[in-house]
């Protein structure tokens, strides 16, 4: 009765929160914003009836750059300041919101040159799709159904979710459900070798091996749906991560955090502790250093 109760209290909330994100795309919409919902309800959108995935914030991807969104949100929410992908504003209706310039973002420069094109061609396509908007009785546009990435998008982008999770202290068995759901929807050997083309671009086909196998192994993913072959050695890694961190390392008994540790503690902590994955993931690792300086000298030149 316990499992029945809060089963029907996750669809309550699910419920809830997706009236919760059309009203936030309308309200975009409304002030000149096209903008589609990312991560969260965007991938409960692709669970099955009856399935319901326990809601968290709202992220929502704006059409525009930086500096129009952030006169947008000064305006609405001044002492809101942004990091290099999004900014957060204060809660709507009790959620919080963020607010994407990009979806997301890599530590290696270059990778994430390619990353940030990727988005840059996909947002011309995902924006320009009329496909959830409506004309309301006062003449003005309004979407009636969530507007959410294609399913081509995601399969690079969730990925590309999770890799962040792992550098951002942990992964959690949520993301994969995610990634789980998105890869569940199929796709053709021509959007297979698409998405693995983008991946190797981005050097993520290992990581992208070692998620076939948690996957697989974890929630009995079907052979037809794999992007690749499982990489077993690399996914025993990741997956041993996954159970011992969980989301942002909350259980991670590794890591030694202190009250009302400094900037540079932190950045110290994570960068000692993001040392383990050289082996698998060398580029990131030795570019998160030199990331996490330049985007704070660039948070504090912008006065953020």
């Amino acid at each position: 009765m316990q499992w029945y109760s809060l089963a029907n209290l996750i669809k309550v909330r699910n419920a809830e929160q997706d009236r919760k994100s059309l009203a936030v795309a309308n309200r975009f919409l409304k002030d000149g914003f096209k903008s589609v919902i990312l991560k969260g309800q965007g991938m409960a959108q692709l669970y099955a009836k009856g399935e319901y995935r326990v809601p968290g914030d709202i992220d929502i991807w704006i059409e525009g750059d930086r500096k129009t969104i952030m006169n947008w949100v000064s305006d609405y929410s001044p002492k809101n300041a942004p990091v290099y992908h999004n900014v957060s504003i204060c809660p709507i209706g009790g959620t919080e919101i963020e607010v994407h310039f990009t979806p997301s973002w890599m530590n290696c420069y270059f990778t994430n040159r390619t990353l940030q094109n990727f988005f840059r061609q996909y947002s011309k396509k995902i924006f320009c799709n009329e496909e959830h908007l409506v004309i309301s009785e006062d003449g003005s546009c309004c979407y009636k159904l969530l507007p959410v990435p294609p399913l081509e998008f995601n399969r690079v982008f969730i990925l590309v979710h999770i890799y962040r999770h792992l550098f951002g202290e942990g992964i959690g068995l949520r993301q994969l459900m995610d990634y789980y759901h998105v890869l569940c929807q199929g796709f053709t050997e021509e959007e297979r070798s698409e998405t693995l083309n983008i991946l190797r671009s981005l050097k993520m086909l290992r990581f992208a091996g070692a998620v076939m196998y948690v996957l697989q192994t974890v929630f009995g993913m079907k052979d037809a749906f794999l992007l690749l072959p499982p990489d077993e050695k690399e996914g025993r890694f990741l997956l041993n991560e996954i159970m011992q961190a969980g989301n942002f390392g909350h259980y991670d008994k590794r890591i030694k955090r202190v009250a009302n540790e400094s900037a540079l503690h932190v950045f110290l902590r994570r960068t000692i502790r993001n040392l383990r994955f050289i082996r698998s993931y060398p580029s990131e690792v030795l570019w998160t250093p030199l990331f996490k300086i330049w985007h704070f000298t660039w948070r504090k030149y912008h006065g953020y």
